[in-house]
């Protein structure tokens, strides 16, 4: 098997707080891989530190502490001059292609940029490269002189899109690419997605709180709960049957396209814990209905429960896991 175009080992980033010495823990000790050609799904809840990963493996944020192997290489603490080179190789598409772009140049120039920055294409090259570029992502000449404000969300959505691929890269991050887009241009933009991926084998994480989404694009899913992975397994495991109470209650709010079928859900109460003071013990102790005294107090690891399939909870040695299933404690 190929190593992985993206390995993070024990991923932890912390933010100050304006009181001296306090910091919000807002990923904590994060691991996984993702290899060329694949598609890694990341869901939770607000606040659960999604972004924040999606940032830090491509170095726009600095981690506190842990390792990052982009193409073999640790590039946690590289210097940005170090870093400049490889920046044609790692990409990201943001969820607001409103903020994303300058509203200043015209499509066509938009796609241009990333070669003129990390190509040594003329001028002729580059603007027949981004014609190129955008026929691609289904975005006709005619858009190409206008400004982004001339332009609807979809339609700058594919310019983010072409610029992210301009360069052939080899790790490409999607952070809610298609939440702030209607349904219909929602279907489109996974539907070029799938594409790309087929056709250009570059490894993506896709950050999002859809889960159908993330269902349709996705070869594997991380489930995070308070800046951790609680679960990470195939995508079909995760939503027939995830390992992690937490887990289990995030995907009974997904609804199935056949409305004939019954629903079960399971709605968690309580909130989230601060990430400023993290309690002792399992993170989702304080709403999980199945905790028991041992969750309070010891942190549980994440073991592997099957090939590619690992969860983080003290009660599934005992099959005391399931919500559907069990009795509270």
């Amino acid at each position: 098997m190929s190593a992985p175009i993206l390995q993070v080992d024990g991923l932890v980033k912390h933010f100050p707080t304006a009181r001296k010495g306090q910091v919000v823990h807002a990923v904590n000790d994060v691991s996984f891989a993702i290899r060329a050609g694949e598609t890694v799904g990341m869901v939770g809840e607000s606040g659960s530190g999604k972004s924040t990963i999606g940032r830090a493996v491509l170095r726009l944020l600095e981690p506190t502490s842990g390792s990052i192997h982009f193409q073999g290489r640790d590039i946690a603490h590289l210097p940005e001059r170090a870093l400049r080179p490889l920046r044609a190789d790692m990409q990201i598409v943001f969820q607001d292609p409103w903020a994303a772009l300058n509203p200043r140049l015209r499509a066509r120039d938009l796609i241009e940029e990333p070669l003129l920055l990390h190509t040594d294409l003329d001028k002729v090259a580059r603007r027949s490269r981004a014609a190129g570029l955008a026929d691609r992502v289904h975005l006709s000449d005619a858009l190409l002189d206008r400004y982004p404000a001339e332009l609807s969300g979809g339609q700058l959505q594919r310019v983010c899109i072409a610029r992210a691929i301009a360069t052939n890269p080899k790790l490409i991050v999607f952070d809610e690419p298609t939440s702030s887009l209607d349904l219909s241009v929602r279907a489109g933009i996974l539907e070029l997605l799938h594409e790309l991926r087929t056709e250009t084998g570059a490894a993506m994480l896709f950050i999002t709180h859809d889960l159908g989404t993330v269902k349709l694009i996705s070869d594997r899913v991380l489930v995070l709960y308070l800046g951790r992975i609680v679960e990470e397994a195939p995508t079909g495991a995760i939503f027939e049957r995830g390992a992690h109470p937490y887990t289990q209650a995030l995907m009974s709010a997904h609804l199935p396209p056949d409305p004939s079928v019954r629903l079960r859900r399971h709605v968690l109460e309580g909130e989230i814990p601060s990430p400023i003071g993290l309690p002792p013990g399992c993170g989702f102790a304080s709403r999980c209905p199945l905790a028991v005294e041992r969750c309070r107090t010891l942190s549980p690891p994440l073991e592997a429960l099957g090939p590619s399939h690992r969860a983080a909870c003290l009660r599934i040695a005992e099959g005391a896991n399931r919500l559907d299933a069990a009795t509270p404690a």
